[in-house]
C-alpha cells in the first residue's frame, strides 16, 4: 500500500493522528502537497509541533486572535486602553490573513520600519504584539515569540517641564469663567489627573479637613463620554490634602457653580473629552500662554516639583498623586536634587 495517496489535482495527500475525540474515534490532520519531499516536511514540521505542545490543527489568522485577544483578555480594561490597542492594530493590517503562528520576526521589523519616522508609535505597536504573540504562544497555538531583537526607531522623549514664575503669575492673573478657574485650581494645586477632575462632585468637597476624595474618573470612547468608573488601580482612591490657599480659592468658586458635578454642562452632564479641551484652551489663551507648550500634565509635573520644595516626602507625594509606584516621582526628585546640588559649582572650588 503507497504511503502516500496522488490526487487527480496531482497533489500527494497523507494525514497524521492527533489523538482521539470524545466518542473514541481517532483525530486526523491531512496535508497535501505538489511533490513527497515537500509533503514530509510539512509531515516533520507538524510532528515537531505536536511534540512542543502546539495545536497543529489551528490556522487562525492574525486578524481574528487579534480581535479576540482584544475581547477576551482585554475585556476589564477602560475603554481608551482598548481603544488605543484597536488604534495601533490598525498599522498592522499586512497581517491579518496571515495565519498567526506563521508570522515571523522579519514581518515585525517591516511593520516597525514602515512607521520609522514616529518612534513612539513604533515602540507601541511592539508593545501590543508583543502581548498578543505572547499569548498566543500561551495558547499552544506557536512555539516562539516573534518579536525579539526588533530594531527600533531611536526615541528621544521630551522633557517634562513645571511651570515657570512667569507662567504662573500670568495663570494667577487670568480673568476666567467660575469652571475655567476650578479646572486650574484643581490641576495647579491637587495634583490629579485631568479625567478625575472631570469626575468631581461637590460632595467630593472637605472644606472642614482641607482634602478633596478622589474616587472615580471619567471614560471617554474616542471623545464622546462613555462611564464615570472606579480608577483603573487602588492607589488613585485617595485624599488629596490642599493648601489653605488652595482650598479658599476653589470653595469662593465653587460657589458660583450651581450643578452637582461640578464640571459638567449647564445641567450638570458629563460632557465630551473636547470640551474639557476647549475649556482648557480658553484658560491659556485668558492667560496670554497660547502655543506656550503647556498640557494638563505639565501641571501634574508642576504639582510634583512644588511638593519637593515644599518638604513633602516621596512617599507622600506618590500617595498625593495616585502613583502605583514611586518611579515617575522618584524622577522629579532626582532632578531637583541634582539642581539644587550644583556639583558644577562645587567642584570648581578643587584646586591642588
Amino acid at each position: 500500500m503507497a504511503k502516500y495517496t496522488k490526487q487527480k489535482s496531482g497533489l500527494y495527500r497523507t494525514s497524521i493522528q492527533l489523538g482521539y475525540g470524545p466518542d473514541g474515534k481517532p483525530i486526523k490532520k491531512y496535508f497535501s502537497a505538489p511533490t513527497i519531499k515537500e509533503l514530509e516536511q510539512k509531515i516533520m514540521e507538524a510532528k515537531a509541533d505536536l511534540a512542543n505542545g502546539l495545536t497543529i490543527s489551528d490556522n487562525t489568522t492574525f486578524g481574528t486572535y487579534a480581535e479576540n485577544w482584544l475581547n477576551i483578555y482585554k475585556a476589564n480594561k477602560g475603554i481608551q486602553t482598548r481603544n488605543m490597542y484597536k488604534h495601533k492594530l490598525t498599522y498592522c493590517e499586512s497581517l491579518n490573513d496571515i495565519p498567526i503562528r506563521k508570522i515571523n520576526r522579519m514581518m515585525i521589523q517591516q511593520i516597525i520600519n514602515e512607521n520609522a519616522a514616529h518612534p513612539r508609535t513604533c515602540e507601541i505597536i511592539l508593545l501590543t504584539l508583543k502581548q498578543i504573540f505572547s499569548s498566543a504562544k500561551e495558547d499552544g497555538i506557536m512555539l516562539k515569540n516573534p518579536c525579539t531583537d526588533i530594531t527600533m526607531p531611536r526615541h528621544i522623549p521630551q522633557e517634562k517641564r513645571a511651570l515657570t514664575d512667569e507662567e504662573k503669575q500670568k495663570l494667577r492673573s487670568a480673568v476666567l469663567q467660575p469652571q475655567e478657574r476650578l479646572l486650574l485650581l484643581l490641576l495647579y494645586g491637587t495634583g490629579c489627573r485631568p479625567a478625575e477632575a472631570y469626575a468631581l462632585n461637590k460632595d467630593d468637597f472637605d472644606f472642614k479637613n482641607g482634602t478633596i476624595s478622589i474616587s472615580k474618573s471619567v471614560q471617554f470612547d474616542n471623545g464622546r463620554f462613555f462611564s464615570v468608573s472606579a480608577p483603573k488601580t487602588n492607589s488613585s482612591i485617595r485624599s488629596i490634602i490642599v493648601s489653605e490657599s488652595i482650598l479658599k480659592g476653589i470653595k469662593h468658586t465653587l460657589d458660583k457653580i450651581s450643578t452637582y458635578n461640578v464640571l459638567g454642562d449647564n445641567t450638570g452632564q458629563i460632557m465630551s473629552s473636547y470640551k474639557y479641551d476647549t475649556i482648557f484652551k480658553h484658560i491659556l489663551q485668558k492667560a496670554g500662554l497660547e502655543g506656550s507648550g503647556i498640557t494638563a500634565y505639565v501641571f501634574r509635573h508642576n504639582f510634583a516639583t512644588e511638593c519637593y520644595y515644599a518638604g513633602v516626602s516621596l512617599k507622600e507625594c506618590q500617595r498625593q498623586m495616585g502613583h502605583t509606584s514611586y518611579k515617575m516621582v522618584m524622577e522629579v526628585y532626582a532632578h531637583l536634587d541634582e539642581k539644587r546640588e550644583n556639583t558644577r559649582s562645587k567642584m570648581s572650588s578643587m584646586v591642588m
